[in-house]
């Protein structure tokens, strides 16, 4: 298939140009839930799932519909990297090349965009492991003029690896948007990390899971509460 062909190719120090729309919609390299209720008329919210590392965009299936049933699109991205040794199924995002990062997700979203109707201004990104890395550095990065990005309104960030805040990317500007992390801060430099990310303008809340607090409740009561605080 043509977009597994592009992928499989990619080199860590290649340019990264992403897949067209029309090889995304052939190649199913994402993974899509939609509700069984849905209605061609709403302009639905979009998560998008950023999986762990050596994981891939079938991960969404963990969360969709727990995560609720009819309030939004949940869309999956396969990582741009495949395994070094080829396992199948399994792939993997380079920290240092968030351009390869953003360019994936940005030709995904646009891909499904095409048969969808997605709100302007409520796309999501929800990642685990390095795939909350990635998140991070597309809130962050988006809004500078060397990267062609989706404009996130807030991201979600679960199971951060340890020695995280190394890979945030320098902040040089104030910034916009909304940040959930499902995790405990466990260091100095974390809270550190999330000072500056505060300090930057982003909306930052920490809620750690319990065993009485489900993450998948606490993301939708999160997202939805800050649809129903936005004034437009």
């Amino acid at each position: 298939m043509i977009a597994s062909q592009n992928n499989a190719s990619l080199t860590d120090d290649q340019p990264y140009f992403g897949i067209n729309a029309a090889q995304s919609l052939f190649d199913l390299n994402y993974s899509l839930y939609v509700t069984e209720n849905h209605a061609d008329s709403y302009a639905y919210p979009l998560i998008t799932y950023l999986h762990e590392g050596y994981r891939s965009e079938q991960d969404l299936w963990n969360w969709f519909p727990a995560i609720s049933d009819q309030n939004y699109l949940g869309l999956g991205v396969r990582a741009p990297f495949p395994h070094p040794q080829g396992l199948p199924g399994q792939f993997e995002w380079k920290l240092r090349r968030p351009d390869a990062s953003m360019a994936a997700i940005r030709e995904t979203v646009q891909s499904v965009q095409f048969d969808w109707t997605i709100h302007p201004k409520r796309t999501y990104l929800f990642g685990e492991g390095d795939g909350a890395i990635v998140a991070l550095q597309n809130l962050i990065l988006q809004q500078s003029l060397e990267y062609d990005a989706v404009f996130a309104n807030g991201v979600i960030c679960r199971t951060l690896p340890k020695h995280w805040t190394d890979w945030i990317p320098h902040i040089e500007n104030q910034l916009h948007g909304r940040v959930l992390l499902l995790d405990p801060l466990l260091d100095a430099d974390e809270y550190a990390a999330v000072d500056a990310l505060s300090e930057a303008g982003l909306e930052v809340t920490m809620a750690p899971t319990t065993d009485q607090t489900l993450p998948a409740a606490i993301i939708n009561h999160w997202i939805m509460a800050g649809i129903n605080s936005a004034v437009y």
